[in-house]
């Protein structure tokens, strides 16, 4: 074969020069990887997401260890709520003591109110216990107020005057107030305390006064008797005779409440009799 149709047959091994235009780069970069240094020789060392320590090449080297702080953590469902309380206060009580009154006798003057206080917390629960609790408000509901008592002090009243006598003293706010002390002592046996009673129901009714008349319900006359002609049973001067109208409240209160001092703690409690 001529010279020109001739090829040249390739080598069957590359030579060492040939190889090493391959090999340089790849060291380089393993070199760059594992960050070693291809002069000194020092082995690199990689260390994997685990922890544990890669020795690319060399000899192992001992990595120094760092200690770790473990913080425990607590996890669960946590919630923040309102939470709303009422607290009930049992009603107080104010003794008056009064020499006008018998001693040993006990009379209420005014009823008591419960108070009432409404609270608003809020309270922090974590995993079904509470944790925190705090006052955000609060109202009250009902203002609390005692129940008034009367305690007599007093020793029993004599009266020096009879019933015929005091009736012919009648017209006048202390005439009709002497009548009716002494009617009920004779009539129904009750004490000073119990006309005591009758003066603060009666004040409250009419000041005493028999043409006392009240023009929204049409109460009438010195026990407020509703309507006023109910008061004619004990005579038909109803209107204008203190006596008639003293008798008449008198038995309407024996009758209803037993005593005067009945009839005034209804009257505190609701406000009539």
């Amino acid at each position: 074969m001529s010279s020109r149709g001739r090829r040249r047959a390739p080598a069957r091994h590359a030579s060492p020069k040939s190889l090493s235009r391959f090999l340089g780069p790849i060291a380089v970069g393993a070199v760059l990887v594992l960050g070693g240094s291809a002069a000194t020789g020092t082995p690199a060392v990689v260390t994997s997401q685990t922890g544990n320590t890669l020795v690319a090449s060399g000899s192992p080297s001992k990595v120094p260890s760092t200690k770790s702080t473990h913080v425990k953590v607590v996890t669960g469902v946590r919630s923040i709520r309102n939470v709303t309380t009422v607290k009930h206060f049992k009603v107080s009580s104010t003794i008056i003591h009064s020499a006008s009154v018998e001693r040993g006798t006990k009379i209420l003057r005014s009823k008591g109110v419960r108070g009432t206080v409404r609270y608003v917390y809020q309270v922090k629960v974590l995993k079904g216990k509470t944790i925190a609790r705090t006052l955000v408000a609060k109202k009250i509901v009902n203002k609390a107020k005692p129940a008034v008592y009367i305690v007599g002090t007093g020793k029993p009243a004599k009266l020096n005057i009879d019933v015929k006598a005091a009736q012919g003293n009648t017209g006048t706010v202390k005439g009709n107030m002497q009548f009716a002390q002494v009617y009920i002592a004779e009539k129904y046996n009750w004490n000073q305390t119990q006309f005591g009673c009758l003066v603060s129901l009666w004040n409250r009714e009419s000041h005493w006064n028999h043409a006392a008349r009240n023009r929204n319900s049409g109460a009438y006359g010195i026990p407020q008797a509703m309507p006023g002609n109910k008061m004619s049973q004990f005579g038909a001067d109803w209107q204008t005779n203190p006596v008639t109208q003293i008798k008449w409240g008198a038995n309407y209160i024996s009758r209803r409440y037993s005593t005067p001092c009945g009839a005034l703690e209804h009257s505190n409690s609701t406000g009539w009799y």
